[in-house]
């Protein structure tokens, strides 16, 4: 039974990090100051100061990125779960000031999917995490 938890979970954990590093490496393929730039237009009647808009939009594509990565590697996937929540409440932020309700409800799902991933992280164990605590758990026993 417990196989099968650390099952579903690796595949939930490893299909997010995808869908997140398709994000991040994508927009930054067709260059971070195009994604960027759009952003900041679609933004434009957002009562956001458009300065913080287009910093924060120069730094989305990398923070999919890494957490994708961390989370395709179940590599410090605690940490990458609880800046991937603060990540969507930042981008809910946004949408929402923008009244895009739409995409405010899809952002919502990726947020349940990393409280329900982070809640239930003691079943990560197809991971780097796992691989590294049993080796350094057996380091200390020798």
């Amino acid at each position: 039974m417990k196989r099968d938890r650390s099952l579903a979970y690796g595949l939930l954990r490893i299909a997010l990090g995808v869908n997140f590093a398709g994000h991040g490496l994508i927009r930054i393929y067709h260059g971070v100051g195009s994604f960027a730039g759009s952003t900041a237009d679609h933004m434009a009647k957002s009562p956001l100061p458009h300065s913080l808009v287009v910093g924060f939009a120069y730094a989305i594509p990398w923070i999919e990125a890494l957490l994708g990565a961390a989370l395709l590697l179940g590599l410090l996937t605690r940490v990458a779960l609880i800046v991937g929540a603060l990540f969507m409440m930042a981008l809910t932020v946004g949408v929402t000031f923008n009244q895009q309700w739409d995409v405010a409800g899809q952002q919502l799902v990726y947020s349940a999917l990393f409280f329900i991933l982070l809640y239930l992280v003691e079943y990560n164990e197809l991971s780097l995490d796992h691989l590294l605590r049993n080796r350094h758990q057996a380091s200390r026993i020798q």
